[in-house]
Parts: C-alpha cells; structure tokens; sequence
C-alpha cells in the first residue's frame, strides 16, 4: 500500500457521516512517534545504534514522522540529510542555554525567577570529588579532563558516596548535583567542571539542546517552536502545519515531556514542581507542560484536526495488557481532551519495556510511554495502530540490542 491513497466510496462515505461532510476527500495517512534515544551516556550502545538509527528512519513508510531524543545537533544534521530524500520537509530547531521558554508561568500564574549564578559557584571542592570519582571509576580516559563518562549507570553504581555532599544538601547543593548529572551524557570531565562552576543554566542538559523534530514527505508550513518549562532538559513542542495532497491541512504536534523520576538519585530541583522535591515535582512540571499543550492547540488548531504525538512519559494502568500505569494525571488529562490513534483491534502493548530491552533496562516496569492522539477527527478515523521496532538489529559488542530502549507507534489515520 502506498504512504497516501484516497479511500474506496465506502470508507469516504462513513468518515462523511462521523465528520459531517468532506468524506471523498479523505486521505489516509500514516504517522509515526520514535524516540531513538541518541542520548550520550544516559542509554547504552548509542556509537553501535547510531548509524542503525539514521538508516531506519530514513528507510521509515510514513507520511509524518514525530523524532525525540535527538539531542545533538550533529544527530539532526545527520538524519535531516540521509531523511531527505524521502522526507524532504523538516520542522527543527536550534536551542542553546539562552532559548527563552514561550510561557514561563508556573502552576499559578508566575514567572520563577531566573538563576543568577553559575549551579556550582561555592561549591567547586564537592564538584572535584565526584569528578575525582568518575576519573577513577568511569572515565574513557583516566587521568585524564579530556575523558568522558562510560555510561551514566556505572556513575550511579561507583560515585554515590562521592556526590552524597550535594545530592543530601540543601538547594543550592542539589542544583549544582543537577549539573553534575546532566552534564554526564556528553560533557568531558574538564567541561563538567567548566560549565558547572561558570554557566549559569548549565544544569539543563546537552548545554540546552532539544530533542523533537518533524519529518514530513509533505510541506509543511507555520512552523513553529514552543518551548515548555523543564528542568534538567530543554522541552518543547515542535509544531507544524502538513498540506496534504487532497488539499487538507493537518496540524502536528510533536513533544517529550519531562520524565516522572523515581528514587533518591532524582531529587527534583526546578521551579515548577510545586514545593515538592521528589517524584511528585517532576509530575507537576509534566502536568503543567500537559496543560500548555493542551491549550496551545486549543488556540492554533481551533476545530482543524490535528494529531498530537510523541513521548509523553505518561503511561495508562493497564493490567489485562501488563502495563503499569505511570504520571497517570497526564494521561487522564490527555485522553479527556484528545482521541487515542488507537484501531479496534489493536492490543495495547509497552513502548518501554524490560522483557525485551533488558540490554537497556535492568529494573523497569512495562510502561506504555509513547502516544499518538487525534483532536477534531471522526470517532473512526483511526484504521490501524502498531508497535514498531521491536526486532534486535543492532550488533552491540556481540549481543543484538533494539534501535532504541523504547519501541515506535505507528497509526494509519483518516484525515477529512
């Protein structure tokens, strides 16, 4: 089947009746959400899944492809050029330490103020002990400032003690922790010690970069960059307007919100979580993102369909299926607002999964994380829904691993 058709009388007349008119005009689509987890030394094996990666998604049978964890710029460049020519439209954006957040307010309405001094300013001696730490247990090259984490989960496993000043302090010890541990992805020991005593948002990671972006086989137009309040990562929606060649227009919406961390190690230290410093922080900071999606397509979209997808990091309670609910406020909001691409006869499954990613995750529950939803369409307009790169493909030191630690979601949709 071709990426696009237009549908047989019979499919256009019932999407006529659950649209209330258009119906052979309808054009089916597929759309595809894929986080590809080129994320430095938070997922294992990024060298082996590099290339891996890029040719997989340039190889991708979809109309509109949502990207997360694209992190480094040199990823983007990488995969726009091998991508293009099968997706010549691209939404992406260039993001740094000083990219200003759209709305700023928090859960009341207020601006946090901004820091004004660099995470570690003061505390330059319990930063040189966890380095210190790293060198001699996980560096690639001991000895060395030029060395570079080895994994973040052999930082975890070696350097607890080292960073207990920090991570068990106050505030302003807990940020400069933050620093420590986002720079950990890519940063070498001397930029670690660099940033974090000198720049002032060097606790965001990938100094500021962000993660989304859109392939499209079809122009797209508007574009747009809506950047979310997030602590520890850049968030942001990247927006667009897809004109299909029946003439429809269909907005895109393609996010990753923040991550509901778990466990002592991921003490919440931004400004939106609502006093709170543990799990319940990151949650309020997803939930608030949630609501500025929600009511940014309420005012772009308006009653033009839109399909809004992506790593949402929310997760339903699914027992029958085995997945375990996580952040489940969001989800409950999200699909409150918006339709699941979910087909009739699809069964949920995780999207994040430690049965068959045990070479990414050693002690995770099966989470449905990734999500495709639809506002402004016909209750049928989903045709089909699908798991995607599950298989093990990529040769990482002798053992076979997943592109990516989590799989992608695929939906064939009706679009009026």
């Amino acid at each position: 089947m071709p990426p696009m058709r237009h549908l047989p009388l019979r499919a256009s007349f019932a999407l006529a009746l659950a649209c209330g008119g258009g119906g052979s005009d309808a054009t089916e689509i597929r759309v595809d959400t894929f986080n590809v987890a080129l994320a430095g030394a938070f997922v294992p094996n990024e060298a082996a899944r590099r290339d891996p990666v890029i040719d997989a998604v340039a190889a991708m049978d979809s109309d509109i492809v949502c990207l997360q964890e694209v992190w480094e710029q040199s990823d983007k460049d990488r995969i726009r050029a091998a991508a293009m020519a099968r997706f010549p439209h691209v939404a992406v954006f260039t993001t740094d330490y000083d990219t200003e957040i759209t709305d700023a307010t928090d859960q009341m309405g207020m601006v946090p103020p901004e820091p004004t001094t660099a995470p570690c300013a003061g505390l330059e001696d319990d930063l040189e002990a966890a380095l210190e730490c790293i060198d001699a247990n996980c560096s690639t090259m001991p000895g060395s400032d030029d060395g570079r984490t080895t994994s973040a989960s052999c930082a975890e496993a070696n350097c607890v003690a080292a960073v207990g000043a920090l991570l068990l302090g106050d505030a302003a010890a807990q940020r400069c922790y933050s620093c420590l541990t986002t720079s950990l992805p890519t940063e070498t020991l001397g930029d670690m010690r660099e940033l974090c005593t000198t720049e002032v948002h060097a606790d965001i990671a990938f100094r500021g970069q962000s993660s989304t972006m859109i392939l499209s086989r079809h122009p797209l137009s508007n574009v747009e960059n809506f950047v979310l309040p997030g602590t520890w990562n850049r968030r942001q929606i990247t927006i667009a307007t897809a004109t299909l060649p029946n003439g429809s227009e269909l907005d895109v919406y393609c996010n990753h919100l923040t991550p509901v961390f778990e466990g002592l190690a991921f003490p919440y230290t931004g400004p939106y979580g609502e006093g709170e410093s543990g799990p319940e922080g990151w949650a309020a900071e997803q939930l608030l993102q949630t609501e500025k999606l929600i009511a940014r397509v309420s005012a772009r979209s308006g009653t033009r369909p839109a399909v809004i997808l992506g790593d949402f990091n929310t997760s339903p309670s699914l027992p029958d299926d085995d997945i375990v609910g996580e952040a489940q406020a969001t989800y409950a909001r999200l699909t409150g607002v918006y339709t699941a691409a979910s087909a009739p006869d699809f069964t949920p499954a995780c999207t994040f999964c430690p049965e068959t990613n045990a070479n990414f995750v050693e002690a995770s529950a099966s989470v449905w994380l990734d999500h495709i939803f639809l506002a402004n369409f016909g209750a049928d307009a989903t045709v089909s829904t699908e798991v995607t790169f599950t298989e093990n493909v990529v040769d990482a030191g002798g053992t076979q691993v997943p592109l990516s630690d989590h799989y992608g979601l695929a939906a064939r949709i009706v679009v009026p």
